[in-house]
């Protein structure tokens, strides 16, 4: 799965190449959802041996913005993005949160007036945090907490993330729609760390890759590359 996508980006790169289209300069923000493709198996199998019956959704939603310059057909600027679900127990609730941000560079194969295609590589840090909260019959007080401090626990890691993928961005006016789709792949074991700095000896197994989609908002400028240098002339 991995090499097959990373080999669909690299044949969009060659491609780009003949493509004599003019360029659009110019820059934009986006916001908007992501749907990422999450195995949790691993996570799912020490969850339930520690009494948590309720799996995980494969299907991971989060929310994230990136910022991009067009200069010619060079595509830089960045991203970033989270989201969280929720499992538990009678006596266990579980949070899980992926996030990541990175730095993108690209070339816009096609780059016309409505439609700049780019395929982009991803270069950056992502992790999981994961939030153990104990679950009582009763809701303690102040005086139960300063007593018995510790219902919560979370531990966390990152890592160097690395995302082939494919920009399609549809400007009108000022405004617009960009649909990203691609693979997020972690080539790091995990090493878990607890929120006050110490490190754990061992953790759940997670999945290295994700495959995701986003769909945002795009707002920016855009302009034809030889009609701005015309007009310096």
């Amino acid at each position: 799965m991995v090499r097959c996508l990373i080999c669909l980006w690299l044949l969009a790169l060659v491609a780009a190449t003949p493509v004599a289209a003019k360029p659009v300069n110019g820059g934009f923000g986006c916001f908007g959802p992501m749907l990422g493709m999450v195995d949790f198996t691993g996570l799912d199998n020490a969850l339930q041996t520690g009494g948590v019956n309720q799996k995980l959704s494969s299907f991971h939603w989060g929310f994230g913005g990136a910022g991009y310059a067009l200069i010619d057909r060079i595509v830089l600027g960045g991203s970033g993005w989270a989201g969280s679900q929720t499992v538990g127990s009678d006596s266990l609730r579980v949070q899980v949160e992926i996030g990541g941000g990175e730095f993108d560079l690209g070339y816009a194969a096609l780059s016309v007036r409505h439609l700049i295609v780019a395929p982009v590589l991803g270069i950056g840090g992502g992790g999981y945090t994961i939030e153990l909260q104990k679950l009582s019959a009763t809701a303690p007080n102040f005086d139960e907490l300063l007593k018995h401090p510790g219902r919560t626990s979370k531990v966390s890691y990152s890592s160097l993330s690395l995302s082939p993928q494919l920009m399609v961005t549809v400007p009108i006016s000022f405004v617009g729609l960009q649909f990203r789709g691609g693979y997020c792949y972690t080539p790091m074991s995990p090493e878990w760390e607890l929120e006050s700095g110490g490190k754990l000896p061992s953790g759940p197994t997670i999945s290295k890759g994700m495959p995701f989609a986003t769909l945002n908002v795009v707002f920016g400028g855009f302009e034809g590359g030889a009609r701005r240098r015309r007009g310096r002339k």
